[in-house]
């Protein structure tokens, strides 16, 4: 009995911006499917394109509604696997290679980055940015349309703490020296 779910599909109650995104790229993925393996020079990618395209509709839904998991560079180093096949990486690959139909999906992905909302969106949310990063790269989205990535620095508490990164912290829970929260730029030690 197969428990997976299908691709592409979202849980019922998912945000409406995460369905439509899922959608786009559901139709992207169909695309892909039906003429990479046409193509002999791209067939070898068409697993490997499918795969994350449905990961990244995953990780946008997980971003959106605050169940997603944050890992620490050194988590990601733990986990590093040999990789085999590469996706090329150049600006607007994709639309070269499949013409028009991957075009119509770049629209859509643009008219969906923006509308109001989703700049908003994306503006509290950067984990969502960064998602939609390498699928905006791939379709070729002009850079005034790709959320942009803002570095992630500690910010200041009221009473003089840091708050770490990803997270939050209680009044309660004091800051022990060597809890790797970088201080904010500008601020001294002896400021806080």
């Amino acid at each position: 009995m197969n428990n997976a779910t299908s691709p592409f599909t979202l849980p019922d109650g998912a945000p409406e911006l995460a369905q439509r995104f899922a959608i786009i790229m559901a139709g992207l993925g169909a695309l892909v499917a039906r003429r990479f393996l046409r193509m002999p020079h791209l067939v070898g990618f068409t697993l490997l394109l499918w795969i994350r395209l449905n990961r990244a509709v995953r990780r946008f839904h997980r971003a959106l509604t605050g169940t997603a998991k944050f890992r620490t560079r050194r988590d990601r180093r733990a986990t590093a696997r040999a990789r085999g096949v590469a996706l090329p990486s150049g600006h607007g690959w994709l639309v070269r290679e499949l013409g028009w139909e991957a075009a119509g999906y770049m629209s859509q992905l643009e008219a969906l980055l923006s509308e109001a909302t989703t700049q908003a969106a994306l503006a509290n949310l950067p984990a969502a940015g960064r998602i939609l990063r390498p699928i905006c790269r791939m379709l070729g989205v002009s850079g005034a349309m790709t959320p942009k990535v803002l570095p992630v620095v500690a910010s200041p508490l009221s009473d003089g703490q840091l708050r770490p990164p990803g997270g939050s912290i209680s009044a309660a829970e004091p800051i022990s020296a060597g809890v790797g929260v970088a201080p904010v730029q500008g601020l001294k030690f002896s400021d806080a």
